[in-house]
Parts: structure tokens; C-alpha cells; sequence
């Protein structure tokens, strides 16, 4: 039995084991060794990733406090712009790309480059996780559609986006667009309704209520 086997027995069965399985077992060790050293290093490659993603973005979010609406700031706006070229092109698959984006979009409207910011919004629209941020994003999509005079395009938009939380700003939206559309009657109905939604949510009605006093008197049949 082997417990009953002498030191020099044992050592000899020791060394036969090795002899037949030994080579096995280093490749075994090996490929266990490497594997643990190849996940260290692609987590540490993940970290440093992140940090990058995270750094770029806040210097993002610094510039983004600079208003661009004139030419004084060409350097910085080139800089904002450079900067959320390298999130999306180093970092497509984090939130950081469509955060970028939705900066972008946001200066791009202080210089009325409404192009880009239509092609941000739309990168972001395309990259939201979240039923919420589509809606939000659709919205502002809308309101650039708007200012380009797409009406039917922006319309379209407002009607699609069903997210409840956004009720009130889509039927003030969609009273903006009917009013562009000359259809003061029916942007009339959306301010109504944009403003029951405001009261009921304890919101302030001054802009809503603005719109309202703006258009022509309902005539009386």
C-alpha cells in the first residue's frame, strides 16, 4: 500500500510521475501563469484607456465654458474640436463619445454651425443606452430641424418622441414648429397643453404663457 512505502520508494514513484506527466504539467503551468499575466496587463490597458477617455473629456467639459459665439475664440474652438475627434476616434464604444458629441452640438449652435451640430446630435442619438436620452436628444434634433426651417422633419420628430417625462417641452416644441408652419390655431392647442403640464408639474408657465400672448385672437365662429 502506499503509506506504506519508504521515503526513497516514494521519491522514486515521485520522479517516474514527473518523467511521464511533467512536461504536460509545465505547459499546464504556463498557460496558467500567462493567462493571469495577460488579464493584469489587458485590465491595466482598460484602466489607462479610461483615464485617457476621462482626462480628454474633462478638458472638454473646461473649454465648453467658453462662449463661441464670436471670432476671437477660433484657437479654442479648433481645440474643442480636435479634442472630441480623439474620444470618438479612441473611445467610440465608452459614454464619453456621446457626451463629447453633445458638447460639441452645444457650442456648434453658439457659432450657427447648425450642420455639425445636427451630425453630433445624431452620433449621440445613435449612441444613448437609454430610452430617456434618445428622447431628450430627439428634442434637441428637433429644435435644430427648426432653426434649418425643416419643418416637417423636425414635426415628424417631436410627434415620434413619446418619452412622458419630456411632455411638456415636446408640446411647447411642437407648438414652435406649427407656429413656423403658419398654423397658429393648432400651435395654440400645444401651448395649452404645454402649460397644464407645467402647472401640474409646479413649474414656471412665463415662456408658455409668452407664446400664448404672441398669437393673433381666436376668432369666434
Amino acid at each position: 500500500m502506499d503509506y506504506l512505502r519508504t521515503d526513497e520508494e516514494q521519491g522514486e514513484a515521485l520522479k517516474k510521475w514527473l518523467r511521464d506527466n511533467g512536461f504536460g504539467l509545465l505547459i499546464a503551468l504556463a498557460v496558467g501563469i500567462s493567462s493571469v499575466l495577460g488579464y493584469q496587463k489587458w485590465e491595466d490597458h482598460r484602466a489607462m484607456k479610461q483615464f485617457e477617455a476621462a482626462s480628454l473629456y474633462q478638458e472638454l467639459v473646461e473649454l465648453s465654458a467658453i462662449y463661441y459665439g464670436d471670432d476671437e475664440t477660433d484657437t479654442e474652438y479648433q481645440r474643442l474640436l480636435s479634442i472630441a475627434s480623439a474620444v470618438r476616434g479612441g473611445h467610440d464604444q465608452t459614454n464619453y463619445s456621446m457626451l463629447s458629441a453633445g458638447i460639441v452640438a452645444a457650442q456648434a449652435v453658439e457659432r450657427s454651425d447648425f450642420d455639425l451640430a445636427v451630425s453630433q446630435l445624431t452620433y449621440a442619438l445613435n449612441k444613448a443606452a437609454t430610452e430617456e436620452l434618445k428622447a431628450l436628444i430627439s428634442l434637441r434634433l428637433a429644435r435644430l430641424e427648426l432653426e434649418l426651417d425643416q419643418l416637417d422633419a423636425a414635426l415628424m420628430r417631436v410627434r415620434n418622441s413619446l418619452e412622458p417625462g419630456f411632455a411638456a417641452t415636446r408640446a411647447e416644441l411642437e407648438g414652435d414648429i406649427l407656429v413656423a408652419k403658419g398654423l397658429e390655431g393648432e400651435a395654440r392647442v400645444n401651448y395649452l397643453e404645454a402649460r397644464r403640464i407645467l402647472i401640474s408639474q409646479g413649474r414656471n408657465t412665463a415662456l408658455v404663457d409668452l407664446k400664448l400672448s404672441g398669437l393673433p385672437d381666436e376668432v369666434s365662429e
